[in-house]
């Protein structure tokens, strides 16, 4: 969103993702954890061992993993910290942000619905697999 680039990630309706994360105040992991339906991104749950953090968030027990369910939209805003181990998780792929942005950028998460033809297009013009820029 800060530079002209983006990267494509094909997952299937109702597929899992998560975004990890250290803590910026308490330096402790974080794993957020989300699924992606039909035109929106929806937070499943938080997980963390960090009493701190679940007090930060306002998680009123201790329990490792928190349930959400919160409905995000299409389109979901973060910010590359200013630390190193931030990053995507989706199926066996690590995305980290620094191959994404520069520390401070904001990074556009969105969800779309795209034809089979569409995302055969977006692989040939090479979106699919690595980070493009988006005045070529």
């Amino acid at each position: 969103m800060d530079r002209p680039q983006a990267i494509g990630i094909r997952i299937n309706p109702s597929e899992e993702f998560s975004m990890f994360y250290i803590h910026s105040i308490y330096e402790e992991a974080v794993i957020e954890e989300f699924r992606a339906e039909k035109e929106t991104i929806i937070l499943k749950g938080v997980r963390t061992k960090s009493p701190a953090v679940m007090e930060y968030y306002g998680f009123e027990d201790t329990k490792e993993f928190h349930p959400m369910n919160q409905r995000l939209g299409a389109v979901f805003i973060i910010r590359r910290g200013m630390g190193e181990g931030q990053g995507l998780i989706v199926r066996d792929r690590k995305i980290y942000l620094s191959e994404i942005g520069e520390r401070g950028d904001r990074i556009q998460l969105r969800v779309e619905s795209v034809s089979l033809g569409k995302y055969f297009w977006l692989l040939l013009r090479g979106v699919g697999t690595t980070k493009q820029s988006r005045g070529e």
